[in-house]
């Protein structure tokens, strides 16, 4: 079978790689002929391009991310005239995307949203019946109201995100009953952890070393917290960088002192969190926490996060807390206030 995936993220490519694996059965030497497309947006994600075409797929290309085609479109045309400037900008722009036409025309397509450069597979691919993989807590919330849409539709002509984009005919999500009402007609369940315990040793080995590598991960087994961080700053959740480091270190001093705390830090954060909290382990950045699932003698008695559903995931984290409520008044976004105060935290 012939797919295309286009992401931006690690969780999109770790679903990606779920989603492969359940489509071919979980047979290592069976898994069609996929190519994946990344967004330019987490940083040094292009490291793990090499590993991804030697196990997944055929090739992988990064393009571009939305503030370049701001810049090079102008904000009229990025923002009123985009169906029409948008393709042939990105195909001058990133040749590979003329190259590969043909081979996606004929495929299935795979989009983890529609927003930004991924728009531009909805323009020129929309007859094909796209399919979507969630883009994590974004896609359990309404985003847009009714004028909203209809101005995105019929005024603005750009799409509407979250699956909402009639192109979109089927929606992979992990939780499919708890997407909004008016895209839960499309879903079908792409579960994490139930997927995983199909998987066999061999596949859950050769996941972990794809994102793994050569680096080690040394995590006593005894009396653990885990922290999942959140690019709050990056995104502009939050005033600045400054805010979120007060967030964090307001978290820690919840934990109990003689925990041995962890950290992993989000892939697409910039912040060094070592060098603002010395005595606690901070991880690479660069893997979905998930995978830890994947591989034995990972355990935390406790995890925390903002509002962060891959805590939601970690069968490896005995009790779970989820503190973005206590935080809402230092959030300058206000969706992200609304995510938070509706979130029901998905088990």
């Amino acid at each position: 079978m012939n797919r295309t995936y286009v992401g931006s993220t690690i969780y999109h490519i770790y679903l990606s790689l779920i989603h492969i694996s359940k489509n071919s059965g979980y047979k290592p030497d069976d898994r069609g002929n996929n190519l994946l497309f990344l967004v330019e947006s987490t940083p040094m994600i292009e490291s793990l391009i090499p590993n991804l075409k030697k196990h997944f797929f055929r090739d992988v290309h990064v393009i571009s991310e939305r503030k370049d085609h701001v810049r090079d479109l102008g904000k009229f045309n990025y923002s009123l005239r985009r169906r029409a400037k948008l393709p042939p900008y990105l195909e001058e722009k990133h040749p590979e995307l003329l190259q590969e036409k043909g081979f996606i025309q004929n495929s299935q397509l795979y989009l983890c949203d529609t927003d930004s450069s991924k728009s531009y597979f909805l323009y020129e691919f929309g007859r094909n019946n796209i399919e979507m993989i969630e883009d994590g807590a974004r896609t359990y919330r309404q985003r847009h109201s009714t004028f909203e849409q209809l101005m995105k539709t019929y005024i603005t002509k750009t799409p509407l995100g979250g699956g909402f984009d009639k192109e979109v005919k089927t929606i992979h999500a992990q939780f499919p009953g708890k997407l909004p009402k008016g895209i839960q007609s499309k879903a079908v369940e792409l579960n994490i952890k139930k997927e995983v315990a199909k998987f066999p040793e061999t596949l859950k080995k050769e996941i972990f070393n794809l994102f793994i590598g050569d680096n080690t991960i040394d995590i006593p087994k005894h009396n653990t917290v885990l922290i999942l961080t959140q690019p709050i700053s990056e995104d502009k959740v939050v005033k600045n960088e400054a805010v979120k480091i007060e967030i964090y270190r307001d978290l820690i001093s919840k934990i109990p002192k003689n925990a041995k705390v962890i950290l992993k830090t989000h892939p697409r954060e910039i912040t060094k969190y070592e060098e603002h909290f010395p005595d606690i382990t901070v991880l690479p950045a660069l893997f979905p926490i998930e995978i830890l699932g994947l591989k034995s003698g990972f355990h935390f008695e406790k995890g925390y996060t903002l509002f962060s559903t891959a805590l939601s995931n970690l069968e490896i984290v005995k009790q779970r807390f989820f503190l973005g409520k206590d935080y809402l008044d230092k959030f300058t976004a206000s969706a992200t206030r609304d995510l938070i105060k509706n979130m029901e935290t998905p088990t």
